[in-house]
């Protein structure tokens, strides 16, 4: 319905009482590895991709091994972030 009120030229809806809608920050830390060849599963070095469990994000070899490596970093941040976290 969104795409037929752009295509449409009508205007955004916005939530009751003016608050901007909030969309979640995935955190990417159910990254799966993914393989090019059956004969490669379970070679980290063979890694060809990674694809992100909960919001279905594909990553490069590299991406995911940087985001593998600061996984613990990148959740705390997110966790203080957060409204009634102290």
């Amino acid at each position: 319905m969104r795409f037929l009120r752009r295509l449409l030229g009508r205007g955004e809806e916005r939530p009751a009482g003016g608050e901007e809608a909030f969309e979640p920050v995935c955190p990417h830390v159910t990254l799966v590895a993914r393989w090019d060849s059956a004969d490669d599963i379970g070679k980290p070095e063979k890694v060809s991709s990674f694809i992100c469990e909960s919001c279905q994000t594909s990553f490069s070899r590299e991406e995911g091994e940087q985001l593998q490596a600061t996984e613990a970093e990148r959740v705390r941040s997110l966790e203080a972030g957060r409204p009634g976290s102290q």
